[in-house]
């Protein structure tokens, strides 16, 4: 009989039950109730694996009904219960109770459901709000149960959603934000503050759980750094919220997290390549040969990579709170807690007590800060920085124009009180020892690591905030006119030397292409310059009252038209290592030849002096007088411009000089030793080939499927999307192993982030063979041989190191006070050692003959790269010339 009932009729209305709102409501209240009768039963919670299960399935149960009512049509009943009820407080006791993660995680989920339902305002209920952080608490707050970071990531997840809310929806912060030191009209009253600030969690515990996952790794850092970065947007609009931001101690946790996270750095550092991940170029000279300091921990491992990834995202997060807020007095305060606690008290002592004799602490410390500028982009921190760092005017002079608060005023009088040393003479003063020392000390040093670290920073600083190093890091003298004098015919007759020079050094094969490569990429550097962009681009039409951040960035920027003095210290040291560059290790030179190159991009720096001949030294031979019949004064312009001039030996640009002796030790070798030209040919063929397979193997790999973002997330849901820049990390695309593939692709082929968000712009292009040929995918049977083909070819290079005639070391003799280099030759006799001079302890540094001794299979490699330095500096003068209009033409 129930069979027929069932095929009749019944089945109708057991297909009608679960769209039943009474009925859905029934089973909802009966499921709760079961959860709370097992949950007052049990005794132990969390030592009863059956009741643990039974309330687990409960949980569940409910959520599912949740969602399943939310896509349905109105009336909400069980939505409605759980509001009238309050059962997520109930829900929220269990779930902290119980010790277990499977049953933390299924509360996360109903909380959720409620939210994600938009439904009864549970966000604008202070029991849900109360309930809510209560769970958070006893979950993932000091002295909890202690989840994994998988729950810990939802559970912050959920938080950052709230924060998204209170920035789209104001007026549901007093649900979240209490304070009971406001008066009648929403201000806070006066408080003892102390340089700390004032502690008062139960104000706004939302906000104080974001902050004490800003330093954790990957989702857990990501959201919580976007949800407070909501947090300090709206304090904009709550004047409420921003005295109590100002008088609390948030922006002394925030600045001692960044400094945590700093410390949390080794102190020694080696950047030496691991030899199971080497780059060919490395691979083919005598780097193996470099010791690292045993106490050093490698730049390449993944503890350093991961703390290092950890520390710039939260700097980013200083900058994007900065650029963001728009209360004035917030970020007065945010920024001297970042110049008092980070800056001054711990940034600068590290280095003032690193050292080069200790193997690794300068290292460190010039890496760091190299990232830290090339990550840094807002023009306060970068100026704070480069300010008091370079040893420049005192930045409370240039501090914000607009006037801080009594409270902010406050704030900053009891920070610099802490900062106050006891005694005058402990004062950390730069003016005794800043920035500039360290890179020059650092740039002189014997110590490879200690040179390229210090070149590396140079470049940073020279391409990203030129305008900085100008007087302190490089010395210059201003000129008051800016036409050129150079004529095209100077131009000309340069280009030629140097294009000469490079073909004389390393042979034509492969210089078209190359030099191609060069001009694109000098073009991309010259147009992005910072100093570029008011040469090159159009005056504003309209005037425009400048705003603060305008001004700060405009008046860091600006840089008028210099002169480099030839008696500059850190040129003469760099012109120091390019005499040496033979036998350099490759690291050094490229550091070196990129260091040179970010000099000459800088569109306000006159070349004449240093790589151009400057033109009060030209003279003309007589050619004769000129023909009467040419009357046109402006043809006779043009044809004396173009006339090639010439000049004595003693105006040859410092930079040429150099490059003329590196070009007469080459030839010293070619005519020592047999097939030279055969060899360096070899060795250019070998880094083409290479990087072509490089090309090839990654054009016939297949791409991976698009992860799917939560900004894909299909509409209705309730939480707002974390910005996709927050949650892809950056990647400089790094140049192919060619000779020249420099700037992040030796030091971060690991990838370790630069620290800019935006890709390297000097990144992204080969530099040996067209960046703009094709190279088609192979085919699937050559594919399934790339592998092994490719692992032959590193071996046949590779061997190439364990020939005789490539393990013949050559040594370079310079003798003391001399600028010259000379190239010991095979029928010479090695010169006696220092070692076996009576007087050689005698003498001092500067007394001594500099000896230093290479392999030929490292020199050849240095050949090469030394090739593709000088056609950079040919591209760097032709396209200045022409973009900036440099030269004369009439």
């Amino acid at each position: 009989m129930d069979f027929w009932v069932r095929l009749l009729g019944g089945s109708q209305k057991k297909q009608a039950a679960p769209h039943d709102p009474q009925q859905r409501l029934a089973r909802f209240r009966q499921r709760y109730n079961q959860v709370l009768q097992t949950w007052q039963k049990t005794a132990n919670l969390a030592n009863d694996r059956e009741a643990l299960a039974a309330i687990r399935q409960g949980f569940q149960a409910l959520t599912a009904t949740l969602n399943d009512e939310s896509r349905s049509p109105a009336p909400h009943t069980c939505l409605q219960f759980a509001a009238a009820q309050q059962i997520y407080t109930g829900i929220s006791k269990i779930a902290a109770t119980s010790h277990d993660e499977g049953m933390v995680r299924d509360a996360v989920t109903f909380y959720n459901a409620l939210i994600d339902s938009e439904e009864e305002d549970f966000l604008e209920n202070d029991v849900f709000a109360v309930s809510l952080m209560n769970f958070v608490n006893r979950t993932v707050g000091s002295g909890s149960m202690g989840v994994g970071e998988d729950i810990e990531a939802d559970i912050v997840e959920l938080l950052f959603g709230i924060a998204a809310k209170i920035r789209l929806q104001p007026e549901i912060l007093p649900v979240w934000f209490t304070t009971a030191s406001a008066d009648s009209n929403g201000r806070l009253v006066n408080q003892k503050v102390d340089f700390a600030g004032v502690t008062q969690k139960e104000d706004f515990p939302l906000c104080y759980q974001l902050i004490d996952h800003v330093h954790h790794e990957g989702r857990i850092g990501d959201f919580a750094r976007t949800g407070l970065l909501y947090i300090f947007e709206s304090a904009s609009r709550s004047i409420t919220l921003e005295q109590w931001i100002v008088n609390s101690d948030l922006p002394t946790l925030m600045a001692t997290g960044l400094g945590a996270l700093y410390s949390q750095m080794s102190r020694k550092l080696s950047i030496l390549h691991p030899d199971q991940d080497m780059p060919l170029v490395l691979s083919l000279s005598d780097y193996a040969e470099m010791q690292s300091n045993p106490q050093a921990e490698s730049f390449f491992g993944e503890d350093l990579h991961n703390h290092l990834v950890t520390f710039l995202s939260y700097l980013t997060f200083w900058q994007d709170v900065l650029e963001h807020c728009r209360s004035t007095d917030v970020r007065h305060t945010l920024i001297d807690h970042f110049q008092i606690l980070f800056l001054q008290q711990l940034l600068y002592p590290s280095l003032l007590e690193s050292s080069d004799a200790d193997g690794g602490s300068s290292v460190a410390v010039l890496t760091y800060l190299r990232h830290i500028l090339d990550a840094l982009d807002h023009p306060e921190l970068v100026h704070m920085i480069l300010q008091y760092l370079l040893a420049l005017q005192d930045y409370t002079a240039t501090s914000p124009r607009t006037p801080r608060s009594p409270a902010a005023f406050k704030r900053r009088q009891s920070l610099m009180q802490l900062n106050a040393p006891e005694q005058d003479d402990d004062r950390l003063n730069p003016s005794l020892f800043n920035l500039v020392d360290l890179v020059l000390g650092s740039t002189a040093s014997r110590n490879p690591q200690t040179v390229i670290a210090a070149l590396k920073l140079t470049t940073v600083i020279l391409s990203k905030n030129h305008g900085y190093a100008l007087g302190s890091l490089v010395k210059v003298m201003y000129l008051h006119h800016k036409d050129p004098h150079r004529t095209v015919g100077s131009l000309n007759k340069e280009l030629k030397e140097y294009m000469d020079l490079a073909i004389d050094i390393a042979g034509l094969d492969g210089v078209d292409e190359a030099y191609d490569n060069y001009l694109k990429d000098t073009l991309s550097a010259l147009e992005t310059h910072p100093c570029s962009l008011r040469t090159i681009t159009l005056p504003p039409t309209s005037p425009k009252s400048p705003g603060y951040f305008d001004s700060v960035e405009s008046a860091a920027r600006d840089v008028d038209v210099h002169y480099l003095l030839p008696e500059d210290p850190l040129f003469q040291t760099i012109v120091d290592l390019l005499l040496r560059f033979l036998t350099n290790d490759i690291e050094t030179n490229l550091a070196l030849s990129e260091a040179i190159i970010s000099l000459g991009i800088c569109s306000q720096l006159r070349l004449e002096g240093w790589l151009s001949v400057d033109p009060a030294d030209y003279y003309f031979e007589s050619n004769g007088s000129e023909p009467t019949e040419i009357r046109n004064d402006i043809s006779q312009d043009i044809g004396m411009a173009a006339r090639l001039p010439n000049w004595s030996s003693s105006a040859t640009p410092q930079l040429l000089a150099c490059l003329q002796q590196l070009q007469a030790q080459v030839e010293a070798l070619r005519k020592d030793l047999p097939d030279w030209d055969e060899h360096v040919a070899n060795r250019k063929n070998a880094f083409r080939f290479h990087e072509e397979m490089n090309e090839a193997m990654k054009m016939s790999t297949p791409q991976p499927k698009p992860v799917r973002q939560p900004s894909d997330t299909p509409a209705g849901t309730w939480t707002p999307q974390i910005p996709k820049h927050v949650l892809e990390s950056s990647t400089t695309p790094s140049r192919s192993q060619s000779p020249r593939g420099r700037k992040e692709a030796l030091s971060e082929s690991r990838g370790t982030p630069t620290a800019s968000p935006a890709p390297s712009r000097f990144g992204g292009q080969t530099l040996i063979g067209s960046p703009s040929r094709g190279l088609s995918p192979l085919p699937s049977h050559i594919a399934k041989r790339q592998t092994t083909l490719f692992s032959d070819i590193d071996a046949n290079l590779a061997g190439l190191k364990h020939a005789e005639l490539f393990k013949r070391r050559i040594r370079f003799l310079r003798p003391a006070g001399s600028n010259v280099v000379e190239v010991m030759l095979s029928k010479y006799q090695p010169p006696p050692k220092d070692s076996d001079d009576t007087s050689a302890d005698a003498k001092t540094e500067q007394e001594r003959d500099d000896i230093r001794e290479a392999s030929l299979l490292h020199i050849i490699t240095n050949v090469v790269i030394l090739q593709d330095f000088v056609l950079e500096l040919v591209a760097l003068l032709q396209v200045r010339a022409s973009l900036f209009n440099e030269v004369k033409f009439a």
